[in-house]
């Protein structure tokens, strides 16, 4: 059984290189414009910092709610904004999917006797995730900013359960794998610096899927341009 903090760390060790290269990028020697200076992904800074909760509702199983911080690092071409998200969500699969697991077992078990028994038990099921978004808003200097965009990254699951501990079925949730998603939002300035959010993303990643919506506030950083009055 894997621990969720060794996940963790194998996550990071997947995410981290990309992530540092993106945030080291304003270091690059100048004079020499290089692919990311073309890409402008040297003009990224951190703008926002924030946290954002909802619900979220993976598939086979139970609702849950999903907590999330989030670093805004500004616009890395006009209108686009590059955004990197931390979100973590657990859960445990519902009592149908875990009843339709015993029953298939017990069907692959020769019992002449009847004797043989399989006590269901709980499976719980967490996520930890590392992404990047790609914003793009037709109003990014308003009060009011709508976005729509894409994100990927790396997706930390971790399972764990009394029926499943130690077996390959384990093995093959545990898992480090990508994903991609999908995701609409909607921005309020409030007094400048404080940042209102509502967001609506679907994520796809092997094996498992869901939408969520969350609601979150941010802190916009001194010197990064005020939003226009209207």
């Amino acid at each position: 059984m894997r621990r969720p903090n060794e996940l963790f760390v194998r996550a990071s060790l997947v995410a981290t290189p990309s992530l540092a290269l993106l945030l080291l990028l304003p270091g690059v020697a100048v004079g020499q414009e290089s692919l990311f200076e073309r890409l402008n992904l040297d003009r990224l800074q951190l703008t926002e910092f924030g946290a954002s909760i909802g619900p979220v509702n993976p598939s086979q199983t139970l609702p849950t709610t999903a907590y999330a911080v989030h670093a805004d690092y500004g616009e890395v071409t006009p209108r686009w904004r590059v955004v990197f998200t931390a979100t973590y969500w657990g859960s445990e699969f519902a009592e149908d999917v875990v009843s339709r697991f015993v029953d298939s077992l017990a069907k692959s078990i020769d019992d002449p006797t009847g004797d043989a028994t399989i006590r269901p038990s709980r499976i719980t099921i967490s996520d930890i995730a590392i992404t990047v978004d790609l914003r793009w808003s037709p109003l990014p200097r308003g009060r009011v900013r709508p976005y729509v965009g894409a994100g990927g990254g790396a997706h930390v699951i971790n399972a764990e359960g009394p029926l499943i501990d130690g077996t390959f079925v384990e093995r093959a949730l545990d898992n480090i794998t990508a994903g991609v998603a999908g995701l609409a939002g909607l921005d309020l300035t409030m007094f400048n610096r404080v940042v209102l959010g509502m967001q609506v993303r679907f994520d796809l990643l092997s094996g498992i899927r869901f939408g969520s919506l969350r609601a979150g506030v941010s802190y916009r950083f001194p010197g990064t341009p005020a939003p226009a009055r209207s």
